[in-house]
């Protein structure tokens, strides 16, 4: 990589780990202003998930629009929007002038940026980085949002306790505003690709849109990864009963129980520090069959482990598996898919996830009120399903490809 590409990737990944901080940062803080203006549990639900309502939102037509517009601009335009609304929202606190509704509804819109962004980001990781560079970029990124997940509300915690939910809220619009800079930076520094200018943006989306759908049916792997893992994520939902499993039905005091949810949170750093090694000696298809299996088992493990340090181990080891079939999955899908159809691809089969997220949760409700409010059964029916899931991926298309599946695109 040239000197200025490889400065503008250095400049590139610091300012996307700053903002995947932010990330990190909003997971509690926006729960927290509501849980001040309301108790409503289902207004704190809502706003603890500003990014699958997002997708929810507007995902399906993101992905088409990004892939007419500039990218950077895109990243740009996303990330000034979150500042600006967490700017505000503290201001609205300290004007004592913070309905529900506007709250939410800033939640809500940063959680829109969030879509652009997510689809923005896949296409300029691709322009930045190539190769084996693609993997290692997709490490560090991931590595960065696993830890946010740890930090951030660990930072917000202190904030909101010591001066404030406002100064926290502030301090997640500068990780944005840091991010904007590193982009500008990137953007000006270093030669990347420009879409052609169109005057025609909204004309076609519906076309472009069914063109993406046919390359993920017409690439074989492809529609299999995409199947499994939606189906993975239907199953994985059981976590949400991961705290109820402890704290209730195995009655572990609080302090082991925040153990359990921690270690999640650093399986998830080793997982994406470790992925580029792992990929380096396993091919994509493999390792990503090998990683669910592994997932599955820790489920398994999950509903017969009556111990604290058991359900610590497993979760551990469940998001290192999860976080480095994450890394593989998207790099995979980053170098398969072409430049013109990663948008639109990325954001639909990310808009499937996030749909198969809530039915997941609601059915593992559903299995664990139907055995007392056992949730044991709907973790162990999660594994089989999970087992069940990838071994028809692999031995019914995914295997086939395997050993030419390397992660560069194929038509």
């Amino acid at each position: 990589m040239p000197t200025v590409k490889r400065f503008a990737g250095q400049v590139f990944l610091i300012g996307q780990s700053t903002s995947l901080l932010g990330d990190g940062f909003a997971l509690l803080a926006v729960p927290l202003l509501v849980l001040t203006l309301s108790r409503d549990p289902l207004a704190a639900g809502l706003a603890a998930v500003p990014r699958g309502v997002g997708y929810l939102l507007v995902g399906l037509p993101v992905g088409p629009l990004v892939d007419r517009l500039d990218p950077w601009t895109v990243l740009m335009a996303s990330d000034a929007v979150r500042a600006a609304v967490f700017v505000a929202l503290p201001v609205l606190v300290w004007l004592d002038a913070a309905p529900l509704w506007a709250v939410l509804a800033g939640a809500f819109a940063a959680g829109v940026a969030t879509v652009f962004f997510d689809a923005a980001l896949a296409v300029a990781v691709g322009d930045l980085f190539g190769g084996p560079g693609l993997l290692r970029a997709n490490a560090v990124l991931e590595t960065a949002a696993q830890l946010s997940r740890v930090l951030g509300p660990a930072m917000v915690g202190v904030l909101a306790a010591t001066v404030g939910i406002g100064a926290a809220l502030l301090v997640n619009a500068g990780t944005f505003v840091l991010s904007l800079c590193s982009l500008l930076v990137v953007s000006r520094g270093a030669r990347l690709p420009r879409p052609a200018r169109s005057g025609r943006l909204f004309t076609g989306l519906g076309r472009d849109f069914k063109a993406g759908i046919r390359f993920v049916i017409g690439l074989r792997p492809l529609l299999a990864l995409t199947a499994v893992q939606a189906m993975v994520n239907l199953c994985l939902a059981v976590d949400t009963l991961l705290v109820f499993l402890a704290h209730v039905t195995l009655a572990l005091p609080l302090s082991q129980v925040s153990l359990v949810v921690a270690a999640g949170g650093a399986g998830g750093v080793v997982g994406a520090a470790l992925a580029p090694r792992i990929a380096a000696r396993i091919r994509p298809l493999p390792l990503v069959a090998g990683g669910i299996t592994l997932v599955a088992v820790t489920l398994v493990v999950m509903a017969a482990g009556p111990a604290w340090w058991v359900l610590l181990a497993a979760n551990s080891l469940q998001f290192a598996a999860l976080t480095a079939v994450s890394v593989v999955n998207r790099s995979t899908r980053q170098s398969w898919i072409p430049r013109d159809l990663l948008g639109r691809v990325t954001t639909t089969v990310r808009a499937l996830f996030m749909a198969a997220t809530p039915a997941g949760a609601a059915l593992a409700g559903v299995v664990t009120r139907a055995f007392g409010n056992d949730p044991r059964p709907a973790f162990l029916a999660a594994g089989a399903l999970t087992a069940l899931a990838v071994g028809v991926g692999w031995f019914g298309v995914l295997r086939r490809h395997a050993a030419s599946a390397t992660g560069q695109h194929e038509s």
